[in-house]
């Protein structure tokens, strides 16, 4: 269709529709947001995974997890927390017939991949503390678990990447990416329906049921050496206790907000799908997708957050890093200097 006989598609939602998102003020608001969450998202999880390859410490079979859970969130920052609200402003594709396919199945298998992660680091705690004569998770068996969970996620995720089409909508300008779906739209919904409970159902149902055990297993253990004739607990044992519970916490902590995070999304996909959404969410639906997308994104960032706070041997090494970043860059910028102006410098110095 030429230029001039098409319809600008951002008119035409200004005029008939009222769109918030194409007024300047929702434009700034969520380019603030989606800044900060790919700048403090993709920052922070480069520090789990540079401090867990950097220290020996840190390489247990749960932050091998958390590794990989953490470059998942960093590809989502790059990727989709970028290419999505730019395309939610611009009402248009503009990123290509091959990124129409592959941003659907990079969303589809991080959010997947995510929740069967979360899943296997429930486990592992589950068999660790529940049943601790077992042999615990090795770190060969967590590999192929990874691979595992990489493999599902993708391969739940494949029929997003073919059924996505880069076409012109009826007489608006330029090419819109969207879901086609043509022989029976019921099939969208069957298959929503399913990836719905494999990737939030399930996993959420097996992590309450392992922290629900995990947690009256600590707590009948501390009320069974309250109530013993046993001496007290040596300070060692007790410091082992504290920190198996504060890391307990902090993984319920993980799976809470992840499931807050990505609740709103889902269920608005879900209802989406069945044609359940209210007329004024409809009548919005630029809005409310970017705002359930923006708290969806969200998740990237709290996680190192929780580390920082929840973990000793994560906040050393971070703060080990940052001295370490902050050392250098002082010794670039004084070398810098160096070169600009010569000896009068190290006569300075001297």
């Amino acid at each position: 269709m030429s230029n001039e006989s098409c319809q600008d598609i951002r008119e035409y939602l200004l005029t008939n529709h009222s769109d918030i998102t194409l007024q300047p003020v929702t434009i700034i608001i969520f380019v603030f947001l989606y800044s900060l969450i790919i700048i403090v998202g993709v920052v922070g999880n480069m520090l789990v995974v540079i401090s867990v390859c950097q220290h020996r410490a840190l390489q247990s079979v749960r932050n091998v997890f958390i590794v990989s859970l953490s470059c998942s969130d960093i590809v989502v920052s790059l990727v989709s927390a970028s290419v999505t609200p730019i395309t939610a402003f611009s009402k248009v594709w503009l990123f290509g017939v091959h990124l129409c396919h592959l941003l659907p199945l990079i969303q589809g298998t991080s959010l997947c991949f995510s929740t069967l992660t979360l899943t296997a680091i429930a486990i592992d705690r589950f068999i660790l503390i529940v049943f601790p004569t077992k042999k615990p998770i090795q770190k060969t068996h967590a590999f192929r678990m990874i691979f595992f969970n990489s493999t599902l996620a993708l391969a739940l995720s494949v029929p997003m990447f073919i059924k996505q089409k880069l076409e012109p909508f009826q007489n608006f300008c330029g090419e819109f990416c969207s879901e086609t779906w043509e022989v029976d739209s019921m099939e969208r919904s069957i298959y929503g329906t399913l990836v719905f409970f494999i990737q939030f159902i399930f996993p959420f149902v097996v992590i309450a049921f392992c922290y629900t055990a995990i947690s009256i297993k600590l707590r009948r253990g501390i009320l069974v050496r309250a109530n013993s004739q046993q001496p007290m607990l040596t300070e060692q044992r007790k410091a082992a206790l504290k920190r198996r519970i504060r890391t307990n916490r902090m993984l319920i902590a993980m799976v809470g907000v992840f499931f807050c995070c990505w609740l709103p999304s889902v269920v608005f996909n879900f209802l989406r799908d069945y044609n359940l959404l209210p007329a004024f969410v409809t009548r919005q639906g630029y809005l409310f997708g970017l705002i359930t997308h923006c708290i969806s994104m969200s998740s990237t960032v709290w996680n190192p957050c929780l580390y920082t706070l929840c973990n000793e041997q994560f906040r050393a090494a971070f703060t080990i890093f940052l001295q370490y970043m902050r050392r250098t860059e002082k010794k670039i910028t004084f070398n810098n200097i160096r070169r600009k102006f010569g000896s009068a410098v190290d006569s300075t110095v001297s």
